[in-house]
């Protein structure tokens, strides 16, 4: 079984989880890189952990990256001493079952997103486009953005995955398979609290038997046979983290525990999972040559497709700009907010009525990664919450 989960890139991890005397609700902060651009929301974290033991000692938030300096060492400190005091303890090798609640569906409902924090082997894994391999990135890769995350890496004593990643599982058989372990009561409980600042519910259940992890290799032996390419699992959030654990492994080959990351794998059909296109705003324009850039731009073409277009925005803005050098170009996760800003003199929104989940898979086949910015995974508050550790060291 062992095996047959390594030929999958797939390890079953060691488990750390905060001590039962710790409030969940405390330890579980937002993932680093959301709300960068709010210190209000990072203010709010703070006043609400207070002087509880939690992850948000144990990580840095971007909207904090000019203290990086003098936050860093408080980290390492806090890791070592988490593991040293047994603020964090190990519940042993398995899998968790997550199940978070993000919304209601219209008949009132929850709506819910399910996922499978697991290890994944980053030897199967390269971000490099056009690669062939088990595990693939679905955007490219800005080398400038990983040396500060590998740095990290590299000092660090334990990981908390913000990493979501991606199968392509149309059925939804894992879900399926996890869903009827819980009903049957077969599940140990791990936890299940409300989450901080409006972060919706979650339950997290241990799979650590060892009939639980042979379902689980079956189901994911059975999209691996009917996977195209070899292409089994695409990354969806945390692109440049899991690249930046790739060159640290491959930088630091004597230490076994960084050849693997921990992740949550999800079904990219799942229905609590919500695709947001990330729409296009052209600003500083002369108001005049708008018609004639529409024209140029061809975003009258009822085909029209971000895949396609954005070489074209690329190309014209690089050109445009040698006389009109103010005009930038804005990424806007709103359509509405989009259509508003575009409405301003000099501005052009392009704005897409929604993302096909559909094509995630065939789209990196077919083009080796997304063009940048093409895709949200859910809103800010829907993004995953540091819970499950990792010993690294």
């Amino acid at each position: 079984m062992e095996n047959q989960l390594a030929s999958l890139g797939i390890k079953v991890p060691e488990i750390l989880l905060p001590a039962e005397d710790i409030d969940p609700a405390k330890f579980a902060v937002i993932a680093c890189d959301q709300h960068s651009a709010e210190p209000a929301y990072w203010e709010e974290t703070v006043r609400i952990v207070g002087s509880s033991p939690s992850a948000l000692h144990l990580m840095l938030p971007e909207a904090w990256l000019d203290q990086k300096d003098e936050k860093e060492l408080l980290i390492e400190q806090a890791m070592s001493g988490y593991l040293a005091d047994g603020t964090l303890r190990s519940i042993g090798e398995g899998f968790v079952y997550v199940r978070r609640t993000v919304g209601t569906r219209p008949d009132g409902t929850p709506l819910i997103r399910h996922g499978l924090v697991a290890a994944i082997d980053l030897e199967k894994y390269d971000y490099v486009p056009g690669n062939h391999n088990l595990i693939r990135a679905t955007e490219a890769t800005v080398k400038e953005r990983l040396p500060e995350r590998i740095r990290i890496r590299e000092k660090a004593s334990l990981e908390m995955p913000h990493v979501l990643v991606m199968l392509d599982d149309e059925k939804n058989a894992l879900t399926a398979l996890l869903e009827q372990m819980r009903k049957a009561s077969d599940l140990r409980c791990l936890y299940d609290f409300d989450l901080m600042q409006d972060g919706g519910h979650i339950e997290g259940c241990f799979l650590n038997e060892p009939d639980q992890i042979a379902q689980i290799a079956k189901v994911l032996s059975s999209l691996y046979d009917a996977c195209d390419d070899g292409f089994l699992m695409a990354v969806g959030d945390g692109n440049h983290s899991l690249a930046a654990a790739k060159e640290t492994w491959k930088a630091h080959p004597e230490i076994p525990a960084l050849r693997y990351a921990l992740v949550e794998l999800i079904s990219v059909y799942d229905e609590g999972l919500s695709f947001h296109p990330i729409h296009r705003l052209l600003m500083n324009l002369d108001p005049a040559d708008i018609p004639a850039i529409r024209k140029e731009l061809r975003l009258d073409d009822p085909s029209l497709d971000l895949q396609d277009l954005q070489p074209r925005i690329d190309e014209w803005l690089t050109e445009y700009r040698k006389s009109h050098p103010a005009a930038e170009l804005e990424y806007i996760h709103g359509r509405e907010e989009c259509l508003a800003l575009g409405e301003k003199p000099g501005n052009l929104a392009i704005v897409f009525d929604k993302f096909e989940r559909g094509s995630f898979f065939r789209t990196v086949l077919e083009n080796g990664t997304f063009v940048r910015k093409s895709f949200s995974l859910g809103e800010a508050r829907e993004k995953r919450y540091y819970m499950e550790c990792r010993r690294l060291r």
